[in-house]
């Protein structure tokens, strides 16, 4: 990260304070230049079959943040449905870098054109963090620029405060329930070793109990703390001062 020095927390209060989708698309065009990007876009990922493209974009889109004439571009030439990460994304749940998609991509000349345009505008390198929602929801973010040079650190940070944002934007899209977020003994005590990074396998070895009572306990915290996954919940949860 540059000069900004954010903390975790001080950058998670900064999204979670978002109250709308301008404010949370400010917030992620802030986090995108810390991290040296010019550009970030992202939102639900459209299927395979999608039919308007024009319309993909505007009911599906978290934040738009690019050049204005590549994004008219982009529309005008209807580039969603041959866009080289867009495909890899509805593949592929695991982050990649741009340079990732267009090489594998099935279609060279798509990659060779829309990969080529979008370097005209200063979008030749970035970074794309695919999110998953417990109920198998899609959505993902994609930062760009002139390079990409994260650290390994970094993409980390970054994966791990995009899985954040996306959970806070799903969350502005519907109406927020009433609930307690006081966590049960065992909710917590699932939520703190998955904070530690263990998988529910592991929790459940840890705790004694079977590997679907994990998921449900962790399932039930998400609920009890409005997030939308596992690590949306870690997040609030460590903010709300709920795990140390």
């Amino acid at each position: 990260m540059t000069d900004l020095f954010w903390s975790t927390w001080e950058v998670i209060s900064l999204i979670e304070q978002a109250v709308d989708q301008s404010a949370l698309q400010d917030c992620l065009i802030s986090i995108a230049n810390s991290y040296g990007f010019a550009s970030v876009f992202g939102g639900i990922v459209p299927p395979a079959d999608m039919q308007n493209s024009r319309t993909e974009i505007r009911t599906r889109s978290m934040v738009q943040h690019f050049p204005k004439a590549w994004a008219t571009r982009y529309v005008a030439q209807n580039y969603l449905p041959r866009d080289p990460i867009v495909g890899r994304l509805q593949k592929d749940r695991n982050v990649f870098s741009w340079a990732e998609s267009y090489k594998s991509c099935s279609e060279p000349d798509n990659a060779r054109i829309i990969g080529g345009e979008a370097a005209d505008f200063g979008l030749v390198e970035g970074f794309v963090i695919p999110v998953t929602t417990l109920d198998q929801r899609s959505a993902a973010l994609s930062f760009g620029g002139a390079k990409d040079d994260l650290s390994s650190n970094d993409r980390s940070a970054l994966t791990f405060l995009a899985n954040f944002a996306i959970g806070h934007w799903l969350c502005l899209r519907r109406p927020r329930s009433m609930r307690s977020n006081k966590l049960s003994p065992r909710e917590f005590d699932c939520l703190l070793w998955a904070g530690e990074g263990k998988t529910d396998w592991e929790i459940s070895v840890i705790l004694g109990i079977s590997r679907p009572t994990v998921a449900k306990h962790i399932a039930s915290a998400r609920e009890k703390l409005d997030a939308v996954n596992k690590t949306h919940a870690i997040a609030i949860a460590m903010r709300l001062k709920i795990l140390g």
